[in-house]
């Protein structure tokens, strides 16, 4: 048995000779020194790396954020005042009533404080004509145009509200309007306003005008000069005409009319305009083209705008002239200047 074992070992180690290497050593290495990492190099980089990556990715998302969120995105880029910001509704009534305590009804509230500021060249005996548009649509143009009508009216004061959005009329979600409106005024001859005004329950000095049948020719009827003659009738009945309007840059029926108001609340929401529509806003206002301008700012989060609550920051702060207000940006936002 040990000779067969040797005999198979050298059999193993002719096979093993005979067969040519895939890879041969010309050069055995050699070590000219001792070889060591450089440790602090390796936590340096490895440092700067973990600050830079997230800091970047960071960045790049805030550059990325082309949203309007609080007020300071528009101060400092426009020239238009702003009345004040609307939070976003802490409760599930969308229309204020008299007890209404929350955030949005102080806000609504404060907003119709400082426009009697922009309304101050109207006198009190004449009736003041409050226009409400915005840029694109679903940023609570109708919202604020009924809360505010609402607000004025439970001051006691006689408020109409019009529906002078004739394509997208939207009125009808917050109160029960009848189908006839405006538009059947403007398209019959021998027609009565009254007829088509309703007072709406629940308030003492409050009216309203629905939109009326989408019309097929929306800017004709606008053109009409009876609607000009219409709203001189109607300052003639009541104190304040609050009129929720079509969006400036989709179509051109709010510039058509603009010259029968007195001020125009610009709607901006947080969250969903673009910045890249504030240069357009503001166009508007330096080529007044739409009269006594102001910009409220829609659905804001107020617990990243308002260092105090709303119980005690409009007490004390908006009764100056938003004193109180303290914006809390986010921590890395300070260290990035936004342009």
């Amino acid at each position: 048995m040990y000779l067969y074992l040797l005999e198979k070992r050298e059999e193993t180690a002719i096979s093993l000779a005979v067969t040519s290497p895939k890879a041969k050593i010309i050069d055995a290495a050699f070590a000219t020194g001792q070889v060591t990492l450089n440790r602090k190099i390796f936590y340096l980089a490895a440092i700067v790396l973990g600050l830079l990556i997230p800091f970047g990715i960071i960045y790049l998302l805030f550059l990325l954020d082309t949203k309007v969120k609080t007020r300071q995105d528009i101060e400092g880029k426009v020239s238009i005042p702003i009345l004040g910001d609307i939070p976003k509704s802490d409760s599930s009534d969308q229309i204020i009533k008299a007890n209404s305590r929350s955030s949005s009804a102080e806000a609504i509230r404060i907003v119709r404080t400082n426009l009697e500021f922009i309304l101050s060249h109207v006198s009190d005996e004449k009736c003041k004509t409050i226009f409400v548009t915005s840029s694109i649509p679903k940023e609570g143009k109708t919202f604020v145009s009924i809360n505010l009508a609402t607000t004025i009216a439970l001051s006691g004061k006689r408020v109409l509200l019009i529906g002078l959005d004739i394509r997208n009329p939207k009125l009808e979600q917050y109160v029960d309007l009848p189908g006839k409106g405006l538009t059947n005024f403007l398209t019959k001859n021998n027609a009565d306003i009254k007829d088509f005004i309703v007072k709406l329950d629940g308030y003492e000095n409050f009216y309203a005008l629905p939109s009326g049948v989408i019309p097929p020719n929306p800017v004709e009827l606008l053109m009409n000069d009876k609607l000009n003659e219409l709203f001189e009738k109607l300052k003639q009945e009541y104190d304040y005409i609050v009129v929720d309007t079509a969006p400036v840059s989709m179509v051109t029926d709010t510039l058509l009319v603009a010259k029968n108001a007195d001020a125009f609340i610009y709607v901006m929401r947080a969250n969903y305009l673009d910045k890249r529509m504030l240069k357009f806003a503001d166009n508007l206002y330096k080529e007044k083209k739409l009269p006594n301008m102001a910009i409220v700012l829609n659905d804001t989060d107020w617990k990243k705008t308002y260092g105090y609550g709303y119980g005690y920051g409009y007490g004390y702060g908006y009764g100056y002239g938003y004193g109180a207000e303290i914006e809390k940006k986010p921590w890395y936002k300070t260290l990035f200047k936004s342009k």
